[in-house]
């Protein structure tokens, strides 16, 4: 009997060691989707210095174009996150390597109307998103006519 107890207890050590290292990738995961979701909102509600927060320092000046041209007409009625495929060496994950994802790619869909016209019109777009340290930033290049 007290073998069965301590091989229980030893089998719940050892489980427990495993979902462990899981941990690091659902907090990854939960920070990419609080941050995914969170910087598509403020975009939304057009709160443009806000959201600037989590693009890429490298792709800023992009993005301050993308608020330049946009600012004034763009109006997005809704936003839905279609999926999330986070990259391994530049391949979608589950190639076997092992290693712990810094990229990703976030397809999202939006409804939007552009002024002058009221008629609403739907895109979908394709984000990179890069992590640096705990922190995810969108990384896309904010190309002219996206919003048209």
């Amino acid at each position: 009997m007290k073998n069965i107890v301590i091989a229980l207890l030893l089998g719940f050590l050892l489980s427990g060691c495993g979902a462990a290292s899981g941990i690091m990738q659902k907090d990854d995961q939960e920070s990419l989707s609080k941050s995914t979701d969170l910087y598509y909102k403020l975009i939304m509600w057009k709160y443009y210095d806000k959201a600037a927060r989590f693009v890429d320092p490298a792709k800023l000046k992009d993005y301050e174009g993308f608020v330049l041209r946009n600012e004034k007409d763009l109006n997005i009625t809704s936003y839905q996150i279609k999926e999330i495929v986070y990259l391994v060496d530049g391949e979608p994950e589950g190639t076997g390597t092992g290693k712990e994802s810094k990229e990703c790619l976030v397809r999202v869909s939006y409804t939007y109307y552009k002024y002058p016209s009221v008629s609403e019109k739907s895109v979908m777009v394709q984000d990179n998103w890069v992590r640096n340290g705990k922190i995810w930033y969108v990384s896309s290049d904010y190309e002219k006519g996206t919003f048209e």
